[in-house]
């Protein structure tokens, strides 16, 4: 594969990974999605907790695909080890294309990057409850205790009403406690490790050739 299409592959990841960790933090935010974006669900909770895993994916595959691209670049300077983004080729050793190459690589991988902290957040103080009847508080989605089977056994809550010594779970998703988030905990960390590894290849002095 060629450092072109290896450029043009990190551009299509890179801007829908983009778009996807705007639009849910838009949700997440309270807004609506723009450009009519279908999100697996347009609840604030549950958009934050299921933007986490996707966009992990996302971003790995983003990440190997540009650490790819900065392996085969002969040594030289780090704006040359970045993609070519909507450009057959540009002058990056010119002021103006090292802050394009610089912005690119802002907008494509980092802000999305960081984008996943509030996702988690978000998730990580989310009021949880059991399926039971009635519900129970569970202490956090971190507790073990509550998962007592596989088959819906929490509910996530974007909004937990009580009234009467009744608790209502609203705008509520699935949640296995404990079980899912140590799952997209170690998802984050190979996407983070994978994020760190490209960019040390990019900003490296003497990154190593692969032909």
């Amino acid at each position: 594969m060629t450092q072109q299409q290896l450029s043009k592959i990190w551009t299509v990841v890179g801007l829908f990974l983009l778009y996807y960790a705007l639009n849910t933090w838009i949700v997440v935010q309270g807004g609506q999605e723009i450009f009519g974006a279908k999100l697996i669900v347009g609840n604030r909770v549950p958009a934050a907790m299921w933007g986490i895993p996707l966009s992990c994916i996302v971003l790995l595959v983003n990440s190997l695909v540009g650490l790819r691209y900065a392996q085969r670049t002969p040594p030289g300077h780090w704006h040359d080890r970045i993609p070519i983004v909507g450009f057959e080729s540009i002058v990056t050793n010119s002021p103006e294309g090292k802050v394009y190459q610089g912005v690119m690589l802002f907008l494509l991988s980092l802000l999305p990057a960081a984008v996943l902290i509030h996702f988690w957040r978000i998730f990580n103080s989310a009021k949880v409850v059991t399926t039971d009847d009635p519900p129970r508080p569970v202490s956090s989605i971190w507790d073990w205790s509550a998962l007592a089977k596989l088959d819906d056994p929490a509910r996530i809550c974007t909004d937990l009403i009580r009234e009467g010594g009744k608790m209502t779970c609203e705008k509520n998703a699935t949640l296995l406690p404990g079980l899912e988030p140590t799952l997209f905990a170690v998802l984050t960390a190979v996407a983070v490790l994978a994020l760190v590894i490209h960019w040390r290849a990019v900003f490296r002095r003497s990154p190593k050739h692969v032909e």
